[in-house]
């Protein structure tokens, strides 16, 4: 308690009471991007500490601790981002503030000149892959944000990946000297291949989760294998020669397709809980099915007017077989022509004469760039043989 007189009236005062020193609160302000959600404090002398709930970004600590010194604190923010960060209590009476910074990030996929991949109406290339590729994603501060004048740099960003299940594997880091991009090379594991028994199922896309925190604000990019990079995977897995790229996948409708890959309607009946589209084929350079379909078509049809025979029509057994599919019917050839989408096995309509056997034959090897062989199963006969089953065709 005190008081205050005045010099012109010296018989007057004014009360005043002062407080306590020890009612006075020390606070202590620690910047974050992110509503703060509760936070843990550890004495770094004794590894002594406790946790606790934050409301409205503020906490009174002195019940909590009793004696000053360094502290490590763990942050735990709205967005699910953490902060780390070494701090000194001076006084027990002690509350925390936790400063809310505006600023704002997304994260971008880039290629290796930095510049961003988009996706396009039918694609979303900025999120799919193949455990080949070199994968980079770019912290971007968004428009009318700067790092650098709340004090921080990209030296405080913290990067994880984790995959979405245990077969997605780690991933292989990949030191670029650059802060704000993370660049790694997808690194799945159990994957199959040729010493597995293959299968006509499709394989679950590879998935991974790219995390980014800056002082408690995260930000996630999902990375998720479409239905053409699932495709193109297998021949990864299999370590084939002829390893297709996107532009080397084609969409199909179960015409050419004779591997896992039916048209989208049919498989989704036998795999409802598959959401990609899975019509698809892949061919080396270009996708010649139907041009030389057509062409068979015709030139087997003229070889039968020609001899004055009825053309009764021809089927497809096999063309289009992705490597699981074509290791599940038993073939040994993982470099098959018919992996590679040059490659289909003809048959003859009705009645299976020698004549009509080297119709088919030789309306093959009228088009360009085709040869044709008559076989029994796998095995090249001749075309008079009476047991052949089907005349292959490759390109």
């Amino acid at each position: 308690m005190g008081r205050a007189t005045f010099d012109n009236f010296p018989d007057k005062f004014l009360s005043i009471e002062f407080p306590s020193v020890a009612q006075i609160p020390i606070f202590l302000e620690i910047d974050v991007y992110d509503d703060v959600q509760s936070f843990s404090l550890t004495n770094k002398s004794n590894n002594i500490g406790f946790g606790t709930d934050v409301s409205n970004n503020e906490k009174d600590i002195r019940e909590f601790i009793t004696e000053t010194g360094s502290y490590e604190i763990e942050i735990n923010t709205q967005s699910d981002g953490v902060l780390i960060k070494d701090i000194e209590i001076e006084d027990v009476r002690t509350t925390l503030i936790f400063n809310k910074i505006d600023f704002d990030f997304e994260l971008r996929r880039v290629d290796d000149e930095g510049n961003r991949i988009s996706n396009t109406a039918t694609e979303n290339l900025a999120e799919t892959f193949v455990s080949t590729d070199n994968i980079r994603i770019l912290f971007f501060q968004l428009e009318h944000y700067d790092l650098q004048n709340d004090g921080n740099t990209c030296g405080d960003i913290v990067w994880e990946v984790e995959g979405v299940t245990e077969d997605d594997g780690t991933v292989t880091e990949q030191n670029n000297g650059e802060e704000d991009v993370y660049e790694f090379i997808p690194n799945p594991i159990n994957r199959p291949n040729q010493t597995g028994n293959g299968s006509r199922q499709p394989n679950t896309p590879i998935e991974y989760t790219v995390n980014c925190t800056i002082l408690g604000l995260k930000r996630s990019f999902e990375l998720e294998q479409d239905g053409k990079s699932v495709l193109r995977q297998e021949y990864i897995d299999y370590g084939t020669n002829w390893q297709p790229t996107r532009s080397e996948i084609f969409a199909d409708d179960g015409d050419w397709n004779t591997g896992n890959y039916s048209n989208n309607g049919d498989f989704n009946v036998d795999a409802a809980n598959y959401p990609y589209d899975s019509g698809y084929i892949a061919a080396r350079g270009q996708n010649r099915f139907q041009e030389i379909w057509d062409q068979l078509l015709i030139n087997y049809g003229n070889f039968c007017e020609q001899a004055g025979i009825n053309n009764n029509g021809l089927t497809v057994n096999s063309s289009y077989r992705n490597p699981q599919r074509n290791n599940a019917v038993g073939s040994v050839l993982i470099n098959s022509n018919h992996t590679i989408g040059h490659a289909m096995d003809v048959s003859l309509v009705g009645q299976r004469t020698s004549q009509r056997w080297n119709f088919l034959h030789n309306a093959g090897e009228q088009i360009n760039g085709v040869n044709a062989i008559c076989e029994i199963g796998p095995t090249q006969v001749s075309c008079d043989n009476p047991n052949v089953s089907h005349v292959h065709l490759a390109w």
